[in-house]
């Protein structure tokens, strides 16, 4: 599985930026830190790439980018680190149809029954959190997830651009907008636990992070890869239970069995679709 390679270090990486951002979102107001985790992200990949591409379509790119990004950390605020990450999983959900209208990708049956029974695992997973304060992170994690999954399919449609280039594009324009807009709710406190926070999510919870995802949905179908992304919430969920010591609820451990089975029946054999290179459409691959 070629995307493998890629998915693996997406996984950790990621589960581990939700407690990196929930940490340092105590130090600065989401606006500014996630600014700044973009200038940081923007700066080491226009070093890789030496351009940006300010086209309309990567405007937009990033305008959707930085909408989901707020949303997320908004909602951070409210929710702890496992919460965010599953609730934020609902994306596949809004990213099938999202690419069989953008980029006519269509899901076979195995990728819709994973998706399926993935977010149904978000839903379980969700109940206790039908209230108070939680239901206001709960609304702000899912409207992320839409927007997230609208720059997943864009990433798709944008697979013959240089992927590093497109990034570098997405932060550095990000970040612009972010902290001009960071006065509206204008908080820091720098201390080293701050620093460190945003040093992990400006490189390996930002820049290599997006890039690795940006990699997986050029060389695969966007569907395909969101369902095997339910592995991040469940391994953020084992990794909070073993950071605070504490045993997930009954709830939490139904959600995430049935987001494995989701990612489980995925893969059987007959229900995973490959993109055949162009080129290459009529020599029978499959």
């Amino acid at each position: 599985m070629k995307e493998l390679k890629f998915l693996l270090p997406y996984v950790v990486f990621t589960a581990f930026s939700y407690f990196f951002a929930k940490d340092g979102l105590g130090f600065a107001s989401p606006f500014v830190f996630m600014g700044l985790r973009y200038l940081i992200a923007g700066a080491l990949l226009l070093s890789i790439s030496r351009r940006i591409i300010l086209t309309r379509s990567l405007l937009f790119l990033s305008a959707v980018t930085v909408t989901s990004t707020v949303f997320w950390a908004y909602g951070l605020l409210y929710v702890s680190p496992s919460e965010s990450a599953v609730l934020s999983y609902s994306m596949p959900l809004f990213s099938l149809p999202i690419a069989f209208l953008m980029v006519s990708e269509k899901p076979s049956r195995m990728e819709i029954l994973g998706i399926a029974i993935g977010f149904a695992g978000v839903l379980i997973y969700g109940i206790p959190l039908l209230s108070g304060f939680t239901l206001i992170g709960m609304v702000l994690t899912v409207i992320n997830a839409f927007f997230w999954g609208t720059f997943t399919v864009f990433y798709r449609k944008l697979k013959d651009q240089d992927p590093v280039a497109v990034n570098a594009t997405q932060f550095i324009v990000g970040a612009g907008i972010m902290l001009a807009l960071s006065p509206l709710d204008f908080h820091l406190r720098i201390t080293t636990g701050f620093l460190i926070d945003l040093a992990w999510m400006g490189t390996l919870g930002g820049a290599l992070q997006f890039l690795l995802w940006n990699y997986m949905i050029r060389i695969s179908k966007v569907n395909r890869i969101t369902v095997l992304a339910f592995s991040v919430p469940i391994f953020t969920v084992v990794l909070e239970a073993f950071m605070t010591s504490r045993i997930p609820g009954v709830f939490s451990i139904a959600g995430v069995a049935v987001m494995f089975t989701g990612i489980f029946l995925s893969r059987i054999r007959g229900g995973i679709s490959v993109v055949v290179p162009e080129g290459n459409a009529g020599n029978g691959s499959s």
